[in-house]
């Protein structure tokens, strides 16, 4: 194997091993905070253990993971040509002749790859998961989650009580969910075994309307076919159906982007759209995935230029100060962006690609400034 590429492997076996150590310390020590957590937050609320405390926060893992990727390959990245630069084996490497640009590929590789895995592998994953853990902490915490949905015939609610439970579906949506078109209602009360209630529910009738709107506390149908067991269909003009929806939050709970996987968005979004929803957070999440390896490069290259400077020149802490706080800014740069293109201020595909492209060709810049003059 040529001396370059064996360089480039020992590089790239230091930066996998400073990667490794990093996200594992990073990681327990967030779980260990966020066990804690769920035993403040839950546990307040109801008797909760230790091991179900973990079984929350191994839910949350893959997305914590997710999370904390980039900083951890931007302090693996920063560790190992640290080393490099200590053991005067990356003053070695240069009076071999071998280029940054060389000796950076490596990281640009290990970015890439963990970017890409995150994207099309981690991500589905983290998504599940965090949609069981918010499934899971509602079961415990005996709080009715509204269960919303989109497909290609529209959309789907439910909301209810402990004595009935109602399965809405509407063909389209206006006015940001507000009012909803061609409407099916189907009612359910919950059954009792004397004067206790069991956990079965009963059909209780089916109510179609061209129109529903919800008011504060109650949907106004237009337009009712009211259907009950054992009596002829009756038509109304008008029907109130009450119900505990707040109509200015309604679709702020409708499925959160975490919870939907990279491989599942472009068909939720197609739907979400064709159903009159506001799509703009999906596709900025989409965006926001695909544009997920430039950022873990941009990081990872952060990492690396800060300690190219030898040792024996000084001014190693400044450049470590500086090369942590271009990442957090290039962290705070990327949550602000993503929230322009989640509310429709920003096209979603430039606030996306627009902060990790940036950086990273800031980065690149001034490598080239660097080593080619």
């Amino acid at each position: 194997m040529p001396f370059g590429s064996r360089i480039q492997f020992y590089i790239l076996r230091e930066c996998l091993s400073g990667l490794a150590l990093v996200l594992g310390i990073l990681l327990i020590a967030i779980l260990m905070i966020d066990v804690v957590e769920q035993l403040r937050t839950v546990g307040s609320d109801v008797s909760l253990s230790l091991f179900g405390a973990l079984q929350l926060s191994l839910l949350k893992l893959p997305q914590i993971m997710e999370q904390t990727l980039p900083f951890a390959l931007l302090v693996a990245s920063m560790m190992a040509f640290t080393r490099l630069n200590r053991r005067s084996e990356l003053s070695i490497i240069r009076a071999s002749g071998i280029s940054a640009w060389r000796f950076l590929t490596p990281v640009i590789v290990l970015g890439l790859i963990v970017g890409i895995a995150t994207t099309t592998l981690l991500n589905p994953i983290s998504a599940r998961l965090t949609e069981t853990f918010e499934v899971t902490r509602a079961q415990i915490l005996n709080k009715g989650r509204m269960a919303m949905a989109v497909s290609d015939s529209g959309v789907w609610l439910r909301q209810g009580d402990d004595t009935s439970q109602i399965v809405i579906h509407a063909q389209h949506v206006d006015q940001g969910g507000v009012v909803l078109r061609n409407v099916k209602m189907i009612e359910e009360e919950r059954l009792y075994s004397g004067s206790q209630p069991t956990s079965d529910f009963a059909f209780a009738r089916r109510i179609d309307a061209d129109r529903a709107t919800l008011q504060d506390g109650f949907w106004q149908l237009e337009n009712v076919i009211e259907n009950i067991p054992n009596q002829p269909p009756e038509r109304k003009a008008n029907l109130a159906i009450p119900s505990p929806l707040d109509a200015v939050t309604l679709f702020d709970k409708f499925a959160s982007p975490n919870t939907i996987g990279f491989w599942r968005l472009p068909r939720f979004i197609r739907q979400t759209q064709a159903a009159g929803l506001d799509a703009s957070r999906y596709r900025m999440r989409w965006h926001a995935l695909m544009a997920t390896p430039a950022l873990f490069v941009a990081m990872a290259l952060i990492g690396a230029v800060v300690c190219l400077r030898l040792q024996r020149m000084g001014g190693t802490s400044q450049l470590l100060a500086i090369g942590a706080l271009a990442a957090v800014g290039l962290y705070f740069f990327t949550q602000f962006s993503t929230s322009l293109g989640a509310t429709g201020a920003a096209p979603p595909i430039v606030a996306a690609w627009s902060p990790p492209l940036f950086v990273l060709f800031c980065t690149l810049g001034y490598i080239a400034y660097r080593e080619d003059g």
